[in-house]
């Protein structure tokens, strides 16, 4: 089990979701196809969420079923793993796909891509007894009065 966090921050269209597919694939494909079940990957929208666990599961079949589509992701999935200086011929990495989609897909509920605030959102029910709260804490955030607070900071650092 790999203990790191990574952070990729790029604008729209920049590639994002095949960049953070190519890396969530590399963990499954070198840790073990369970290595899903002590992976989060945090996104800000749950549209992002959702295509991103889509992205994840299409390509980890692409791979294994060696369909065409996944070729780019094959490519890339190779180049990183020399600059990792490790090998896995294309067969293994298309083995390990297979058994990683194979897992995800019996294990559903432990393929945890979410968005920020989701996550935020299970992170306190987890620990609202510590915290003195609720088991059924609902966080919801209030827009305008956290614009209003962020224009006023802005003016004020002005």
């Amino acid at each position: 089990m790999s203990n790191t966090l990574s952070i990729y921050k790029a604008s729209a269209g920049a590639g994002k979701t095949f960049t953070l597919t190519i890396e969530y694939i590399l963990l499954l494909l070198r840790n073990g196809r369970k290595e899903f079940e002590h992976t989060l990957a945090v996104t800000f929208t749950n549209k992002a969420t959702a295509e991103m666990k889509e992205r994840i599961l299409e390509t980890l079949y692409g791979l294994s079923h060696q369909i065409p589509d996944s070729n780019d992701y094959l490519e890339k999935i190779q180049e990183r793993l020399k600059d990792l200086k490790e090998e896995m011929s294309e067969e293994m990495i298309r083995q390990r796909a297979g058994e990683a989609l194979s897992a995800i897909l019996h294990d559903y509920t432990h393929f945890r891509v979410e968005t920020i605030d989701s996550f935020f959102q299970s992170l306190l029910r987890n620990l609202a007894h510590e915290l003195g709260l609720t088991a059924n804490l609902q966080v919801e955030l209030n827009n305008d009065e956290a614009i209003s607070r962020s224009v006023d900071r802005v003016i004020d650092n002005m």
